[in-house]
């Protein structure tokens, strides 16, 4: 089975029927009554990630939210989000960085802008600006 799908709600239903063919071959098999599966609290979403791959290889990183671990079945490095806001939160961060970034470049031609004024306010009148550059270079009587 492939356990990758284009939302969690597909993952979820992804994942119950596959425990739901299980289910039906063992009470084929052993002919034996199994109850009918559910969908349990404390689920995990895994994002499938570079950084927590490194980081897995040494130390488990824990937060309220997310998990980074090295689990034991899976090659990837994998980050675990505890909640469906947090896989939210997770992949809204690349048009978050983005929208920063303009606010950002916008506040940056605001500050030269701001910069620019003040220079003007402090110059002494009269003066021209290579007079207000130059260095004192030594005392002349």
């Amino acid at each position: 089975m492939d356990p990758y799908g284009r939302h969690p709600g597909e993952l979820f239903t992804l994942a119950k029927n596959v425990a739901d063919r299980v289910a039906r071959s063992l009470m084929l098999k052993y002919g034996c009554k199994l109850a009918e599966g559910e969908i349990c609290r404390g689920y995990q979403y895994g994002i499938d990630d570079p950084v927590a791959q490194l980081l897995s290889r040494y130390f488990t990183v824990a937060t309220g939210k997310r998990e980074i671990d090295h689990s034991t079945c899976e090659d990837e490095g994998e980050l675990d989000h505890l909640s469906r806001d947090a896989t939210i939160e997770y992949l809204l961060m690349p048009e978050r960085v983005k929208a920063l970034e303009g606010k950002l470049e916008a506040l940056h031609g605001d500050v030269q802008e701001l910069v620019s004024v003040l220079k003007q306010l402090t110059q002494p009148a009269g003066l021209p600006e290579e007079v207000l550059q130059r260095k004192n270079t030594g005392y002349v009587a």
